[in-house]
């Protein structure tokens, strides 16, 4: 795991800055190139992982000079890579994975993307054609951020605030961005809150050559539906990829832990894990968890119970309030607004963990694969709802709904309620968005002043929806929406920003693109047959107590809105008050409304809060950096 930057037009020192920007995400070593006649520099940290010897440094170069590398992530397969390669004559000096990627990518192209199983963002400069190949793996793990130069150039960084390190890059904030940012939290990609930068999006390559720049998709989820199995059949079937998908991501020549929540996810791959232990003869794996105050958000018990059950080295890790005294170092790490307040848990867990590990396995995207959101169930729901008439469900039932209140204990379901029934009666793509999107296109319009904007995922519901064949299931589009938006512009995002500030390296196997290509191609009763994640529970109840396989989903959030309306609510006077959200050309008049109803506990606005606070951090965090 790593760091890269790079620019068409780099003179040393620039690529020392953005690579000094990088250092806690590969503080075992660096490096520079640049190739001279062409202008191109390439620069890289490293966070050894496979291949502890100075073999794999980067940026790395092919034995004929032709092809140089910088490159971040794991490629788990590079061992069964490697000996392909040597029987096709290839030669290698290190055992590291940089050096098998290097030669597959030198032999086949772009092809080559397709062999790869792994995370990986990387930059690959061809001397003789002058030609930069920039690739992000297929679902997003691991960040590459692009800028373009004057004149046609280009400039890439593994991060926002080193890509900011070069010159001649406007940072000029993107209000279309910025209301996006407001609707999901996070800013969907390409876009960043900067407008002359954009994300590379997941499965997607970006070619340059003399100033010309072509960006195209390798790969995208396929939902198929060609198996019709029995659920015991699919858990066969699917259970031998699921188990190496774990074990393959135990490859590492350092510690290797696991993030265990006592969920469904984060308890299988930990069964597997220790499995695996037990079959190598080598010691239990470490598992960690994060414990809270408030016991609608703790999950400490069931992760007990199933650490004593697997034998696991197991470690409690307590949340607090004080959390959110690292707001600021927090949004410094993303580069720009990021409003999901769980990165602050995923920063603490990462840094007490990497005292024991140097990479954890997690659960996150388990949600996604195996259909595991409550507004799955909405969706395939809402079609039945329909059915009754629609003065009904339009001037009745929908007004009393929006009337339900909710606390800020952490539980959900007169929420969940609310938006189902106010929501139902929409098409499908703006139904789905509205139970996704935090801040109304109406709410967003009058923050910033501004008519109301679109709903951002409903127009990617739209093309997804547009794109599926005729008949298609619901659950289909409803998932791949999900994997192109909520999972990696949101929990990837803070995953890969949060741990690797700590130079932790977040492994995750219920994402393995050969996992998620099996289970599309079961049908969706298969996947969604008696209710949420029916068949990884099913898979579980081969590896696990049947309690756990029966345990109710609960997210790994911060009990935020409690904190906002106690030991925060200083903090909310602070970053919300009507002068600082004027600076941040915001209407101060619905955030006292919002901050108003919170503090009464008649509803609970913790996120949108938080969000608008979140803002004002990277503001403020911003301003730092420009006077330092």
């Amino acid at each position: 795991m790593c760091g890269i930057a790079g620019s068409t037009r780099a003179d040393e020192a620039t690529l020392r800055l953005m690579r000094a920007r990088l250092a806690h995400r590969g503080p075992d070593d660096e490096g520079l190139w640049r190739d001279g006649d062409a202008g191109l520099g390439l620069a890289h940290t490293r966070l050894a992982v496979i291949d502890l010897t100075p073999g794999g440094h980067q940026p790395m170069v092919s034995p004929c000079g032709r092809y140089v590398i910088a490159y971040n992530g794991e490629i788990y397969n590079y061992r069964e890579l490697r000996a392909d390669l040597a029987r096709e004559g290839e030669r290698f000096v290190s055992e590291s994975d940089t050096e098998v990627l290097l030669r597959l990518l030198a032999r086949e192209g772009t092809r080559a993307l397709a062999r790869l199983v792994g995370m990986f963002a990387l930059a690959l400069w061809d001397r003789d054609r002058r030609t930069l190949l920039l690739a992000r793996d297929r679902l997003g793990i691991k960040p590459l951020v692009y800028a373009g130069l004057a004149g046609g150039g280009l400039a890439f960084a593994s991060e926002i605030a080193a890509l900011r390190a070069h010159p001649g890059i406007d940072g000029a904030i993107d209000r279309d961005a910025l209301s996006a940012y407001l609707a999901c939290l996070y800013v969907p990609a390409p876009f960043t809150i900067f407008r002359a930068i954009r994300k590379l999006p997941p499965g997607h390559l970006l070619r340059w050559q003399d100033g010309r720049l072509a960006i195209e998709r390798y790969w995208r989820p396929r939902f198929s539906a060609e198996r019709s199995l029995a659920l015991d059949e699919a858990v066969e079937e699917i259970l031998p990829t699921l188990r190496r998908a774990v074990v393959d991501r135990l490859v590492a020549d350092v510690p290797v832990g696991c993030f265990l929540s006592g969920g469904i996810d984060s308890s299988v791959i930990a069964a597997l894990m220790a499995a695996e232990a037990r079959r190598r003869g080598d010691p239990p794996p470490r598992t960690f968890t994060m414990t809270f105050a408030n016991t609608a958000y703790d999950e400490r018990a069931a992760a007990r119970a199933v650490a004593a059950h697997l034998g696991t080295r197991h470690t409690e890790l307590a949340a607090e309030p004080a959390l959110a005294d690292r707001l600021e170092a927090m949004v410094t790490a993303f580069g720009e607004p990021f409003g999901n307040p769980t990165a602050l848990l995923i920063d603490e867990i990462s840094r007490l963990a990497r005292e024991h590990v140097t990479v954890a396995l997690v659960g996150d995207g388990g949600d996604e694969v195996f259909a595991g959101y409550p507004r799955y169930a909405g969706g395939l729901l809402a079609r039945r709802y329909r059915r009754l008439p629609r003065a009904l469900r339009e001037r009745l039932i929908a007004p009393l709904a929006a009337r339900l209140p909710d606390g800020v204990a952490g539980r959900h379901g007169l929420r969940r309620a609310r938006e189902f029934l106010t929501a139902a009666n929409l098409p499908d793509a703006e139904m789905y968005a509205a139970w996704v999107e935090y801040f109304s296109p109406e709410e967003r319009g009058r923050l910033l002043g501004e008519p109301a904007p679109g709903r951002p995922i409903a127009r990617l519901y739209r093309e997804i929806a547009g794109a599926a064949p005729e008949g298609a299931d619901p659950l289909d589009t409803m998932q791949k929406t999900d994997l192109d938006s909520f999972l990696p512009g949101n929990l990837l995002a803070y995953g890969d920003a949060m741990s690797m500030r700590h130079a932790l390296e977040l492994r995750l196997p219920l994402i393995d693109h050969r996992l998620i290509e099996a289970v599309a191609r079961l049908r969706g009763p298969v996947r969604f047959l008696n209710g949420q994640k029916t068949l990884l529970r099913a898979a579980a109840r081969r590896l696990l107590p049947p309690s756990v396989a029966r345990r109710p989903k609960r997210g790994f959030n911060p009990p935020i809105g409690l904190w906002l309306r106690r030991d925060l609510s200083a903090l909310a006077e602070e970053y919300l008050g009507p002068a600082t959200l004027a600076e941040l050309g915001l209407d101060p008049a619905p955030v006292a409304r919002l901050l108003a109803e919170h503090r009464r506990g008649g509803r609970d606005h913790g996120l949108k809060l938080w969000a608008l606070i979140v803002i004002e951090a990277w503001r403020r965090s911003a301003a730092r950096a420009r006077a330092a």
